[in-house]
C-alpha cells in the first residue's frame, strides 16, 4: 500500500456490508491500516453499476471457479495463501444486509480520473486478478504521466 501511496495512488478497497461489519473486519484480520483503505456497500450500488457477477451459478458453478482452484493447486505456494486466508475465514461470519449478496462476485479495477484502465471481473469463486500485474500498471501509468506521455 506504501508503494502505491508513494506513487500517488489512492487505493480503496470495497466491500458489501455495513460500516458495523466493516470496523469488525479489520479488528478480526488484525490490520488496522485496512481501515483507511476499507468501505462499504450496504446497498450494492456500487457493484450493480459495475456489473459484477453475482448468482449460484456466478458464485459455485461457473467454470471460473474451477480454473481458481485448478492454478492454486498447480501453482507453486498456490495453497499457502489460500490456506493463509482460510485460517482467518473460517472464524469470521458476516452477513451481508441483502441475502442476495452473498452471492457477489467482487473485481478489481484501476481508474484514471473517469477512464477505466484496468478491469477484471472474477469469474467465480476464489478467482482474481493478479495483483501484481495491476500494481505495475498503476505504476506504469504515472511514470507515463510524470513524463508528459499521457
Amino acid at each position: 500500500m506504501t508503494e502505491l501511496e508513494n506513487s500517488g495512488i489512492k487505493l480503496i478497497m470495497l466491500s458489501i456490508g455495513t460500516p458495523e461489519n466493516g470496523k469488525k473486519l479489520v479488528e478480526h484480520l488484525s490490520i488496522p491500516e485496512f481501515a483507511d483503505y476499507l468501505y462499504v456497500d450496504p446497498t450494492n450500488s456500487l457493484y450493480d453499476s459495475l456489473h459484477l457477477n453475482k448468482g449460484v451459478g456466478s458464485t459455485f458453478f461457473s467454470p471460473g471457479t474451477s480454473f481458481a482452484f485448478l492454478k492454486r493447486f498447480t501453482q507453486q505456494d498456490g495453497t499457502k495463501e489460500l490456506k493463509e486466508v482460510l485460517s482467518k475465514w473460517n472464524k469470521a461470519i458476516y452477513v451481508p444486509p441483502r441475502q442476495s449478496q452473498a452471492l457477489n462476485q467482487g473485481g478489481t479495477f484501476l481508474f484514471d480520473g473517469d477512464l477505466t484502465v484496468f478491469a477484471h471481473y472474477d469469474e467465480g469463486t476464489g478467482d482474481h486478478s493478479d495483483i501484481q500485474q495491476v500494481i505495475d500498471l498503476a505504476n506504469e501509468r504515472v511514470s507515463l504521466q510524470q513524463q508528459g506521455l499521457l
